[in-house]
């Protein structure tokens, strides 16, 4: 239910913008479908992502180790490179 919610209330946020782009003042109508801060950014996006298979096959062997699923592995740890604030070093050579 609160999936649904906040789906739905996301959208609320298209119109709080005046013709020249700047946040109007909120209205009772608006603060009604606030949701907390926390709350969106914790929400889970759902997304499309081209992975390597080797890649794919490594975080489901390690997700079947540890007993969880693999997708939410690899958003745990995607989570804790954010957290962290790793970057990855690219080299193109």
């Amino acid at each position: 239910m609160k999936k649904q919610y906040m789906q739905k209330d996301i959208s609320m946020t298209d119109n709080i913008t005046d013709e020249e782009g700047e946040v109007r003042v909120l209205t009772e109508d608006d603060l009604r479908y606030a949701i907390p801060a926390k709350d969106f950014l914790d929400a889970k996006k759902q997304i499309c992502i081209r992975l390597k298979a080797k890649t794919l096959f490594y975080f489901q062997l390690l997700a079947k180790e540890k007993g969880i699923p693999y997708q939410t592995l690899i958003n745990m740890y995607l989570d804790d490179c954010a957290k962290k604030k790793r970057e990855l070093k690219i080299d193109w050579e």
